[in-house]
C-alpha cells in the first residue's frame, strides 16, 4: 500500500532536486513497510514519548494530511499506540547504515540502462531504498548522472556497491593526523601531528567538514571531532605524502606470486595499502614491463626513501648559499643553517624543501628552494654530517667512550656540532648533545676497527692513546671543570658576564693558550651564546654541591636522598656531571641544577632526538630542526651545552 498514487515506473515525486543535488523528502519518500527512525524527540502535548532514533515501521498515511501513521518498536509513556508524524521527523533506517541524501560514490562497476554503465568514483546521491520484493529493503537506490547527461538514472545498489563521498576525498578508516591545533570554544582540545581515524562526512556540513575520531583530547573527551578539510591531512607510513617520488631501496619480493620489485626502481606514492596502512603505500612504480603486473604495488615504507632534487638526505643540515627572497624581500640571509625536510610538494623533482633556523621575517613557515640555493653545510673541527665519533669524557649522561653520528652544526653555538649519542643498552634512550669537537674521537680513520660495542678506550683511567692527547689548558683545569666568574666580566667597557654566574671550561684559549682559557657561560647579559677567554684569576673552580635532603627532582618530583656512603668517590673530578646518590645516578646541569641521570636521559629524548619520529615532523618546521637545536633545562630554560 503506497501512501499516494506514486508508480514504480514514475519519476518519484519525493525527490526535487537538481541531477545530484540535495533530497529533499516529503510524505511520498515513504511506503507501507519501511523501516524509519525518527530524528529528535517526538513529544505528545509536551511529553517526549519517542526518542530520538527510535526505529519504527510505516503503517500507511495518516488520516490528517501530510502526516504519516508509524508503529514505533518502544514510547516512553508505554503505550502501544501509533504516532502521526511529520516526513521532517524521519528518515530511512537504511542498508549500511546509509542515509536518504547521503552523496557517494560508486565503489565499482555498475550497470545502467540502454547499455550504459557507472564507472568507479562517479558521484552519485542516494534516494532511499530500492523497492523490491526479494530480498525487501536490503539494496539502495542510488542517482547517478551519467556521463554528463541531463537525464539521470537511479540504480538498485547492494551497500558494497557504493561508498560515502567524504569532503576531500578522505575514506572511512583513512588514518589522519592534525596540520594545527585544533580548537572548540578558544580552548585547544586536540594538539597539531596527533593521529586519528576518519569516521566518516560531518552530518551539519557534509560538503565541507569530515568527522574523526582522534587518539587524544586534551580535555580528556572522547568525543568526535568534525574538521574542516585542511585541519588534517592523510598520515602515510614512513611520513611519505602523497605523490612523493620515492626509490625502491631493496629488491622486494611480494607475497602475491608476482615478480619481485627490482632495487633502485623509481615511483610516485598513491595512497595508504588497504590492509596495512600504518606500515605500507601504494606506489606507482615507473617503466613496468610488459609483463611486470599492475604497475601500482603495495610497499612497506621501510623499503622506500625519498628522491630529493640534488641528492639531498631528509635530515641533512644545509645553509642558503645567498639571499633568499619572496616576492623581492629577504627572508633567509646567506649562510643560516637548516635542515632538509623533504620534497616540496608543489615540485618534487625540482625543489627541496627546508626548516631554516631563522628567518627575517619572524616567520617559521618552511622554505621550497631549488637546490642551487642551498650548499651542505660542514661542521666545525673536520667534522661533516654521518661521521661516526665517540665521547672522550663523560658528557652529561653519555659516558665516556660512548658512540654518536654526527648530525650537522648546531643552531646555538657555532663551535660546536649536534651528536646522536647511543645507548648503552636496551633500557635507555637516545640522545642528542651539542658537544665541543675536541671532546669527540672520530672513528673514520684508515683502517680503523669500528664494532658495534663501542669504541675500546684504553685502561687507567685518564691514559689516552696518542691520536686523542690534547693541550694542557693554563690554571690547571681540566676540559669539563666546573667553573664560576670571581667577578663580573666585562667586553669593552660593558658587563657580559656577572660574578658567580657558572661556566665549563672549553679549552685553553686559541689567542693565549698558556695564559687564558675558554670558558662557555650558563649566562651572558648581552644574550649572546659565544665562549668567553678568561684570564685564570677571573674564575674558580666550583666542586659539585652536595644534594640537600629532602631536594626534589623537577622532572619526576622525587626525593633526591644524600647518602654519604655511595656519594664518596663515586664520580670521578673529571666527570662531575653524573654521580650515584642514594642508590640512584644524578645529574648535574651544566647551569648547577640537579635531577636523576634517567630524567634527564628521557627528557633530552623526548627534547631531540625522538622528534624524527613524529608524523608532523615533515609538516612542522620547529619539529624538523630539533636535534640541531640544543635542548634547554627544565628549570631554568638555559641551554644544556655540556
Amino acid at each position: 500500500m503506497a501512501l499516494s498514487s506514486w508508480r514504480g515506473g514514475d519519476a518519484p515525486p519525493a525527490v526535487t532536486s537538481d541531477p545530484c543535488g540535495d533530497v529533499v523528502s516529503d510524505v511520498n519518500s515513504f511506503q507501507c513497510g519501511d523501516t524509519v527512525v525518527s530524528v529528535r524527540d517526538l513529544r505528545v502535548r509536551g511529553s517526549v514519548v519517542v526518542r530520538q532514533a527510535g526505529r519504527g515501521c510505516v503503517v500507511g498515511p495518516a488520516s490528517s494530511s501530510g502526516r504519516i501513521c508509524v508503529q514505533f518498536e518502544q514510547r516512553e509513556d508505554l503505550s502501544d499506540n501509533r504516532l502521526n508524524c511529520l516526513p521532517d521527523e524521519l528518515r530511512h533506517a537504511l542498508v549500511g547504515g546509509h542515509q536518504v541524501g547521503t552523496r557517494v560514490r560508486a565503489a565499482r562497476p555498475l550497470e545502467a540502462s540502454r547499455g550504459r554503465s557507472v564507472a568507479p568514483g562517479m558521484p552519485g546521491i542516494i534516494v532511499g531504498p530500492a523497492r523490491e520484493l526479494h530480498p525487501p529493503h536490503r539494496r539502495l537506490l542510488v542517482r547517478f548522472a551519467l556521463n554528463g547527461d541531463e537525464a539521470v538514472e537511479e540504480i538498485a545498489c547492494d551497500p558494497d556497491d557504493v561508498e560515502t563521498a567524504i569532503a576531500g576525498n578522505f575514506r572511512r578508516g583513512n588514518a589522519v593526523i592534525a596540520t594545527r591545533d585544533l580548537r572548540v570554544g578558544g580552548a585547544i582540545v586536540v594538539r597539531e601531528g596527533v593521529l586519528g581515524s576518519v569516521i566518516g562526512p560531518s552530518s551539519s556540513d557534509s560538503q565541507h567538514r569530515v568527522t574523526v575520531s582522534f587518539s587524544h583530547r586534551e580535555d580528556g573527551s572522547r568525543n568526535r571531532l568534525n574538521c574542516v578539510v585542511n585541519e588534517i591531512r592523510l598520515y602515510l607510513a614512513g611520513g611519505l605524502e602523497v605523490g612523493a617520488r620515492v626509490q625502491v631501496t631493496r629488491t622486494v619480493s611480494l607475497g602475491s606470486g608476482g615478480p619481485p620489485v627490482p632495487g633502485g626502481t623509481r615511483g610516485t606514492v598513491v595512497g595508504p595499502a588497504a590492509d596495512e596502512p600504518l606500515v605500507k603505500v601504494v606506489v606507482r612504480l615507473d617503466n613496468v614491463p610488459p609483463n611486470f603486473g599492475p604497475a601500482e604495488r603495495e610497499l612497506r615504507s621501510d623499503d622506500l626513501a625519498l628522491v630529493i632534487a640534488g641528492g639531498f638526505r631528509r635530515g641533512e643540515s644545509v645553509s642558503a648559499a645567498k639571499d633568499l627572497r619572496v616576492k623581492g624581500v629577504v627572508v633567509v640571509k646567506q649562510g643560516v643553517v637548516g635542515t632538509v625536510v623533504g620534497q616540496s610538494a608543489t615540485d618534487p623533482g625540482g625543489r627541496v624543501t627546508v626548516a631554516f633556523a631563522r628567518r627575517e621575517d619572524g616567520r617559521c613557515n618552511n622554505l621550497n628552494v631549488v637546490p642551487a640555493e642551498i650548499q651542505r653545510t660542514p661542521c666545525t673541527g673536520g667534522l661533516v654530517p654521518g661521521d661516526r665519533v665517540a665521547a672522550l669524557r663523560q658528557l652529561l649522561v653519555v659516558p665516556r667512550g660512548a658512540y654518536g653520528s654526527v648530525l650537522g652544526p648546531s643552531c646555538a653555538r657555532s663551535s660546536r656540532v649536534a651528536v646522536r649519542f647511543q645507548p648503552a643498552d636496551e633500557t635507555e634512550e637516545e640522545v642528542v648533545l651539542h658537544v665541543e669537537p675536541e671532546d669527540l674521537r672520530s672513528l673514520h680513520a684508515v683502517g680503523e676497527d669500528v664494532d658495534d660495542d663501542g669504541p675500546e678506550m684504553p685502561d687507567g683511567g685518564d691514559e689516552m692513546t696518542e691520536d686523542t692527547v690534547r693541550a694542557t689548558v693554563a690554571g690547571g683545569y681540566d676540559r669539563g671543570d666546573t667553573v664560576a666568574a670571581t667577578r663580573d666580566l666585562c667586553v669593552r667597557g660593558k658587563v657580559v658576564v656577572r660574578a658567580n654566574v657558572l661556566g665549563t671550561v672549553i679549552g685553553p684559549s686559541g689567542d693565549d693558550p698558556t695564559g687564558r682559557v675558554t670558558v662557555a657561560f650558563a649566562w651572558r647579559e648581552d644574550g649572546k651564546s659565544n665562549n668567553l677567554n678568561v684570564v685564570t684569576s677571573e674564575i674558580r673552580k666550583v666542586e659539585p654541591r652536595a644534594v640537600a635532603r629532602g631536594e626534589l627532582c623537577a622532572i619526576c618530583l622525587g626525593e633526591l636522598v644524600e647518602d654519604e656512603d655511595t656519594t664518596t668517590g663515586s664520580a670521578p673530578s673529571t666527570a662531575p656531571e653524573e654521580a650515584a646518590v642514594g642508590g640512584q645516578d644524578i645529574c648535574r646541569m651544566p647551569c648547577g641544577h640537579v635531577l636523576h641521570a634517567g630524567c634527564i636521559r628521557a627528557y633530552l629524548n623526548h627534547q631531540t632526538a625522538s622528534t624524527r619520529l613524529s608524523p608532523s615532523a615533515s609538516t612542522n618546521s620547529t619539529s624538523a630542526l630539533a636535534p640541531l637545536k640544543p635542548a634547554q633545562c627544565p628549570v631554568c630554560r638555559r641551554d644544556v651545552l655540556p
